[in-house]
């Protein structure tokens, strides 16, 4: 004849003799809090030695042993025996549990020297809603900056779990220590180089599915520098008042993806003074943009002048 439990049938009849007098009734495993899907039951499960008896007893009423999953066996070098008991729990199950407690299970293990009661374990309704929150939005960072991606989950049971993908590719915070994701939620990229630049979405999963975020660009500009000054040019003459220049190149670094471009000019002039090569006194003149020696000069100037004199004394009176 069956016992009851809080009007629940046990699974087999209390046995009368002695039984497995080995010890007490220990746990190896006890059931864990899980949740239950649409589409799926929960399972509860537990492990136990020195039993001859275990069952599940959900919400104080125990489960018939047609429910239940059960395996056995003895340890072959200690010769104790072990018992271990899984049941499935569906949606409708839990939906139709009004307990302010919640749905919960325990594990019952019985045996000669008496009983030991597992943990309760509850079941929940696993959900995940479909919007987000919060999106992350497309933006533009400096290199080298910081930048933080927004993102707040939907709302879901048990709370989702928050990954990143860039370019599709799971983020593996692990490995690259310059991504960091918040508790939030939001992914903060501590150094911006330009390899970070890319497509971000953000993923929240859960028992219950996975939902991916809107997408979001990233574009890492680069701002110009300047190159250092070119030398200075020769003198655009060999010799009297001319100019030198010097010119530098936006190179270092070119502006890329919308960076300000470098400001201020690109080309430098001075005005110069050169003397004949190799001179630093009046020994020599500048004529007609070359240098001759002074004496030459000077002689030029003479055979001129006297020149013009011999053609003036030549020529008839007009008297």
């Amino acid at each position: 004849m069956e016992k009851k439990v809080n009007g629940g049938l046990l699974p087999d009849p209390f046995p009368t003799d002695d039984g497995d007098t080995s010890g007490h009734p220990v746990f190896l495993e006890e059931p864990r809090d899980t949740y239950v899907l649409r589409s799926r039951p929960a399972t509860l499960s537990c492990k136990v030695r020195n039993a001859l008896q275990l069952y599940f007893v959900c919400n104080d009423k125990a489960v018939h042993h047609r429910h239940h999953s059960q395996q056995e066996f003895v340890d072959p070098q200690t010769g104790v025996r072990h018992l271990e008991v899984s049941v499935d729990v569906n949606r409708k199950e839990v939906e139709e549990y009004f307990g302010m407690d919640g749905y919960g299970c325990s594990c019952l293990a019985w045996s000669s020297s008496g009983t030991t009661k597992s943990r309760r374990a509850l079941v929940k309704i696993a959900y995940l809603k479909k919007h987000f929150e919060n999106q992350p939005l497309s933006t533009h960072v400096g290199i080298e900056g910081q930048i933080s991606l927004q993102c707040l989950p939907p709302e879901g049971v048990p709370p989702p779990e928050v990954l990143w993908l860039k370019n599709g590719e799971l983020i593996d915070t692990a490995k690259d220590s310059n991504f960091i994701i918040s508790n939030e939620g939001n992914l903060l990229i501590s150094v911006v180089r330009l390899a970070d630049m890319g497509n971000y979405t953000c993923m929240a999963r859960n028992p219950a599915g996975t939902r991916y975020s809107e997408t979001a660009v990233l574009t890492v500009y680069v701002n110009g520098g300047w190159s250092t000054w070119s030398p200075w040019s020769e003198c655009t003459v060999r010799c009297g008042r001319g100019i030198q220049q010097r010119s530098r190149l936006c190179t270092n670094p070119a502006p890329l993806n919308g960076g300000r471009a470098c400001s201020g000019e690109p080309l430098q002039k001075s005005d110069c003074t050169s003397l004949c090569p190799g001179k630093r006194h009046l020994c020599c003149s500048c004529t007609f943009r070359t240098c001759t020696p002074v004496v030459t000069h000077i002689s030029f100037i003479i055979t001129a002048t006297f020149s013009v004199f011999i053609k003036d004394r030549a020529r008839p009176s007009s008297v």
